[in-house]
């Protein structure tokens, strides 16, 4: 009776039964192979159909039987796709970096934008200062980093005429405050003058600290420094502008030893 034959995931045949035994024995089949008989409805090892034929040295490992095909063709097809999930993953996760990047931008941007061009602050820069009134209000500008805030006004003494040039400074901190007013200070003396220094006394307490050439007039808080200066006015304006400025606020200006 004719015999077909499964090998290889490849279908051959039909072979006579002496053929078959002929390749089982020259080592061309194995009885791990699979085989059916014309006209049979299940296939079998050829070791359980020839049990006699016995197993030959170097003997093929067993293939899955033909009804077993359709989970190897699934197995093949998962495998393909898989490939697919990851693109679409990849393409996820490189939009989800887009995203981010695009936020941490726009969040970064926003902050520059926010130190370079800072809110007006009637704390940095009063509408009156004792008995001068602010007459000009410049745009706050800051640098990118909000390390620094410059807030300038004019005020003028509606009764005398003088004219005050006003500059609150607000640095990142103290250190910073008190390096700049010094640097500001060897920019001003720079024709050689020694510069004196003051302390603005209230209650008995020290409630910042100042120094001058002549003009400009520096006063340091925290981190804040004020630069009061201008053409329209006398010393005394200036150092009376000083004492009633907000950190300030009536405190009296009392030369240093030193």
């Amino acid at each position: 009776m004719s015999i077909y034959i499964t090998k290889n995931n490849q279908r051959t045949g039909p072979f006579e039964e002496s053929k078959v035994l002929e390749m089982l024995k020259s080592g061309q089949l194995s009885p791990d192979d699979f085989a059916i008989r014309q006209g049979a409805s299940q296939w079998q090892k050829l070791g359980e159909l020839f049990p006699n034929a016995g197993r030959q040295s170097g003997n093929q490992p067993p293939f899955a039987q033909p009804g077993s095909q359709p989970q190897a063709v699934n197995q093949t097809a998962a495998a393909q796709a898989a490939p697919k999930k990851s693109r679409k993953g990849l393409l996820f996760g490189c939009l989800g970096i887009l995203l981010f990047g695009g936020l941490v931008l726009a969040v970064l941007g926003f902050l520059a934008y926010r130190n370079m061009y800072p809110a007006d602050s009637t704390e940095n820069l009063p509408d009156t200062v004792k008995d001068f009134k602010l007459d000009t209000r410049y745009p706050p500008k800051g640098d990118i980093w909000g390390s620094e805030t410059r807030y300038v006004g004019l005020y003028k003494n509606s009764t005398t005429s003088e004219t005050v040039l006003y500059l609150m400074t607000v640095y990142k901190n103290e250190t910073a405050a008190k390096d700049a007013m010094r640097s500001d200070l060897v920019q001003s003396c720079k024709s050689g003058e020694t510069p004196m220094y003051f302390s603005f006394m209230k209650n008995g307490a020290e409630v910042s600290q100042g120094a001058t050439c002549a003009v400009p007039l520096y006063v340091q808080k925290d981190n804040k420094v004020a630069t009061i200066g201008g053409s329209g006015g006398t010393a005394n304006t200036f150092i009376q502008f000083a004492e009633n400025i907000p950190f300030n606020d009536g405190a009296v200006m009392k030369k240093k030893d030193k």
